[in-house]
């Protein structure tokens, strides 16, 4: 006490487990047990990923997924200050020691005490058996408790920057944007489910690549191919027979007349952007079982880098035209550094 009197900072003292012993304490909701029993606020707990999934087929939540941590919040319409106590804020995702992709979630002790009783024990039902087998994503604990900016740039987030600067890019050059319509990368800017696949499922998957595919395939203009440019070929929409070609075939045939490449532009942008639709047509012409398999996060994370790497060669190309000059690229973006999948 001696020394705290001459501290000239503010100080806080909490009591030690060993101080608690013998205290009584109300057991029933689990981790308000916990803290009065003296462990800390900002202990972590980890949590099967399933019970994102409450929330998740609930209308009246919103999930708001950064990669490395996440927010669930309740929506404007449901919004009270008795069902502001219903959830956890702020999580964190988690992994398996020794594996990158098999994950968990990661909430602080403090927030979880800060729930009712009833909901304290849905929580508990969830908590991973071995707690020392899992490691938060180093960026929660970096923003929460620290306050530092995260200096990795998400995928999702890449990808989105991509499509935008391909646009610009297509403006500088005088012809009609790639993509009919550009998101951006604030939560309330982006297509709903275009986030990290949480519980593995495959219904969950073919969701996801609906997403993309109405992102990325469905989302180009045939507009771009059908007007004469500066160096820039049109094509005809009609085929010999009279019929509309596609957006994916004109663009396989525009970006062959108007572009040349030193890669391979089959394997790294047609194939990629054709794979998306092939596997898009199985859920809607076949009938398939729903199966947990831990894979598809693997999965997932193939598809959105073989994306990336589509946009970004689509990127390059269009940067080579002499009027494509004056527009200007996030840094981060033609580094091609520090771009991750958590």
């Amino acid at each position: 006490m001696k020394i705290l009197k001459t501290q000239k900072k503010l100080s806080c003292l909490y009591p030690t487990p060993k101080a608690l012993k013998d205290a009584e304490i109300d057991n029933v909701a689990p981790y308000t047990a916990k803290l009065r029993s003296g462990e800390a606020q900002f202990q972590i707990v980890y949590f099967n990923i399933e019970i994102l999934e409450r929330y998740i087929n609930n209308p009246k939540y919103l999930i708001i997924d950064y990669g490395y941590r996440g927010e669930i919040c309740l929506k404007d319409e449901y919004w009270s200050e008795d069902q502001e106590s219903e959830y956890v804020k702020n999580y964190g995702m988690a992994y398996k020691k020794g594996e990158s992709i098999d994950r968990a979630v990661a909430v602080f002790l403090g927030d979880l005490a800060k729930l009712p009783q009833r909901r304290q024990l849905l929580w508990k039902s969830f908590e991973a058996n071995n707690q020392n087998n899992y490691d938060v994503a180093e960026g929660f604990i970096k923003n929460l408790i620290y306050g530092g900016w995260v200096t990795t740039y998400w995928i999702f987030d890449a990808v989105l920057e991509e499509m935008k600067v391909i646009n610009d890019l297509c403006s500088a050059i005088g012809i009609p944007g790639l993509f009919n319509h550009i998101y951006g990368t604030f939560y309330d800017e982006k297509p709903d489910g275009y986030s990290n696949i949480l519980l593995p499922t495959l219904k969950n998957y073919y969701e996801f690549v609906l997403v993309i595919e109405k992102l990325i395939v469905h989302n180009i203009s045939v507009k771009t191919f059908t007007k004469n440019a500066s160096m820039v070929q049109a094509i005809d929409r009609k085929t010999d027979e009279g019929f509309d070609k596609g957006s994916l075939a004109m663009f396989e045939e525009w970006i062959y007349i108007n572009v040349k490449a030193e890669f391979n532009i089959n394997d790294k942008i047609i194939k990629p952007l054709k794979n998306i639709r092939k596997i898009r047509q199985i859920p809607a012409h076949e009938l398939y079982d729903n199966v947990y398999d831990i894979s598809i996060y693997e999965k997932q994370k193939k598809l959105m880098e073989n994306i990336y790497i589509a946009l970004k060669a689509i990127r390059h190309l269009f940067m080579g035209h002499p009027l494509a000059k004056i527009v200007e690229i996030p840094k981060y973006l033609l580094e091609e550094k520090d771009i991750v999948f958590y």
